[in-house]
């Protein structure tokens, strides 16, 4: 695995496409194939190498940006417990 310009972690699927990894973790958590247009899969808690599936939200870019830049929206997780963790 390797890093993006982003410093994100990505792999490279089987046709040799390049996805970061919480994309991917993202897209699977909520059903898609790909995340739909103007959305984008969010780290709740900030660190870019926790891909687990409770630590990614899918928010519309609008919101990402209000977290990000305008630091206008705070958004908060709560760790399930062991025995609901899907590793």
């Amino acid at each position: 695995m390797k890093n993006n310009r982003k410093k994100y972690p990505i792999y490279i699927d089987d046709e040799g496409n390049e996805k970061t990894v919480h994309s991917r973790v993202g897209e699977k958590k909520y059903g898609y194939d790909k995340i739909p247009k103007n959305f984008v899969i969010h780290h709740i808690d900030g660190d870019k190498d926790n891909n687990r599936y409770y630590n990614l939200i899918l928010l519309h870019k609008k919101d990402h940006r209000r977290i990000h830049v305008k630091k206008t929206l705070t958004v908060k997780s709560i760790k399930p417990s062991e025995n609901e963790i899907e590793e």
